[in-house]
């Protein structure tokens, strides 16, 4: 291995800890969740309460100790659920087969809407 190569390497590398840290520290918590079924709002909860959401497409929404996650969804492939708990604003779960988006929203950063949703 050259010289280069090694300074090269630690160049990507503290590029990649410079990235990781700036991120981290402008991460902004969200205030409050938006859930919307077929495009129309379902509902808007504050992210500091605790909720227990039951959505008519059959998803059960969680809000606790400032997360939000997807409990449970009828749907076959369960990737909502798999997506796990989010509370950075503009964070997204979506459940494709339910139409169902569940957003985090406030904090810094106001997405109401998703950037795309796909059918």
């Amino acid at each position: 291995m050259k010289r280069a190569d090694v300074i090269l390497g630690l160049i990507v590398l503290a590029a990649c800890i410079v990235w990781l840290a700036g991120r981290a520290l402008l991460r902004k918590d969200g205030a409050y969740v938006v859930v919307k079924q077929d495009g129309e709002l379902f509902g808007s909860y504050a992210l500091d309460e605790d909720w227990e959401i039951d959505v008519r497409s059959g998803n059960h929404i969680s809000i606790r100790d400032g997360v939000v996650w997807m409990e449970s969804a009828d749907c076959p492939d369960q990737i909502c659920v798999k997506q796990g708990k989010i509370s950075a604003a503009g964070s997204l779960i979506t459940c494709l087969p339910n139409r169902v988006t569940v957003q985090v929203a406030g904090g810094g950063i106001d997405k109401s809407e998703p950037d795309a949703v796909a059918y």
